[in-house]
């Protein structure tokens, strides 16, 4: 019998940050909109309406103040805690979908759908876009192809063209795969570096199209073999399948660059254990433990060498307990703190993840338990009603002054009971 072929979807959230600070402000659905990274340092992402602009991602906002504020553009501080949500709620739409998802970034999947009894892909496509953005009030473009690099050039082709109405599909039609990858540029090509770019355009390739037509022996020896299966992907045969099992993470970190210098060891106890918390957080999140936790400063770039540096605390028993994670990163801290210095940046990493938690003969069972149902309940009631109701004292944030700057950030709509919209009928 013979194997059916693959077909994946790519479904792209246009402009995520963007459009997610759109959902609670209808009055700015058709305004131009960019958001700002952490101390509201540069731009991390735009609207079309400021993309016409000539802004681009990176670029520091204190260049383009001037022209930002001369065409009203509305600026908002990253809210990373809603981006996160609104991924997740976007995430679990798509698994109601297919079960074989592949979560490529905060704003990007890929759904393999050749086993749904799907007759005309494009309007299936249609429909999901249209379903996504009821549901969640985000736009969203999907691409659908016979491997997933056909897949991410239909998207993109789907957001540059208003008139597919949210997909495009090239399964089974041979013209409109042509069109596709004469239009595609060879910059915009997944898996095509921008070192590799000008390498292409001195031999006159300059559309995903010019290049399939090279041989495969010139870009097995030009582009390695990665760029052998990027050219064997754009003309139909699939190389790449769903990665649905990624490799677990090896350490997990909390860091932040401060809004100001940072001297004071009461400012800076705060931070490393409020990082140490959100990252005890998120370790049990995975259902994992840690067996090692390192701290780290850093002094501002003009400061000398010296003065930061990190050090490692290794737990006596691999754990998730916020409060022995905690203990371990305040003691890293008293190794690399040197009150001589400032400091602009700190974090907590989390080191020698694992899944099992191996008992020492002196363990407490009775005191771990406690510990793990208490985490358990905290986790609940944070879940519930905002990520940091319940906190360890010693992260005492009210009383610290060493928050990044996010003087735009908007309220946690999706997050936190406090902070829900209100509407008045």
């Amino acid at each position: 019998m013979a194997s059916v072929k693959p077909v994946f979807a790519l479904v792209d959230c246009n402009n995520f940050f963007a459009s997610c600070e759109r959902v609670f402000r209808p009055d700015l659905w058709d305004k131009p909109v960019a958001v700002l990274s952490n101390n509201d340092a540069c731009i991390v992402a735009r609207s079309n309406e400021v993309k016409e602009l000539g802004v681009y991602t990176g670029q520091p906002y204190f260049k383009v103040r001037d022209v930002l504020a001369e065409h009203k553009v509305h600026l908002f501080s990253a809210n990373f805690g809603m981006y996160g949500d609104f991924s997740q709620r976007v995430v679990q739409m798509l698994q109601q979908e297919s079960p074989d998802i592949e979560v490529y970034s905060v704003d990007e999947s890929f759904l393999e759908i050749s086993h749904l009894p799907i007759k005309d892909y494009e309007e299936w496509g249609r429909r999901l876009s249209q379903k996504v953005y009821q549901w969640t009030g985000l736009p969203v473009s999907v691409g659908i192809g016979s491997t997933k690099t056909l897949a991410k050039a239909a998207a993109d082709y789907t957001k540059k063209h208003p008139e597919k109405n949210g997909a495009f599909s090239v399964v089974n039609n041979e013209e409109e795969r042509i069109r596709l990858l004469k239009w595609l540029p060879t910059s915009h090509v997944w898996g095509v570096g921008w070192r590799t770019t000008p390498k292409l355009a001195a031999r006159g390739v300059t559309t995903a199209y010019d290049l399939t037509q090279v041989s495969l022996q010139w870009a097995q020896e030009q582009l390695t073999i990665r760029g052998v299966r990027t050219i064997r992907e754009l003309l139909g045969e699939s190389c790449y399948g769903l990665d649905t099992s990624p490799e677990p993470q090896q350490s997990i970190a909390r860091t932040r660059t401060f809004g100001h210098t940072v001297r004071d060891y009461y400012q800076l106890e705060g931070a490393i254990a409020t990082f140490a918390a959100k990252a005890a957080a998120k370790l049990r999140q995975q259902k994992e433990v840690a067996g090692e936790v390192m701290t780290f400063l850093r002094s501002p770039k003009h400061a000398e060498v010296r003065a930061g540096g990190s050090h490692i605390v290794k737990l006596q028993q691999p754990s998730a307990d916020t409060g022995a994670i905690i203990t371990a990163a305040l003691q890293a801290l008293n190794q690399v703190y040197d009150p001589e210095f400032g400091y602009n940046r700190a974090g907590v990493v989390l080191l020698n993840l694992g899944t099992s938690q191996q008992l020492a003969l002196s363990t407490d069972v009775q005191k771990l338990s406690r510990n793990a149902t208490l985490m358990k309940t905290v986790d609940g009631i944070n879940r519930r009603f905002g990520t940091r109701l319940v906190r360890h004292a010693s992260e005492h944030v009210e009383a610290t002054n060493w928050h990044s700057k996010r003087e735009l950030c908007s309220p946690a709509y999706t997050t936190n009971w406090r902070q829900l919209r209100t509407v008045h009928a």
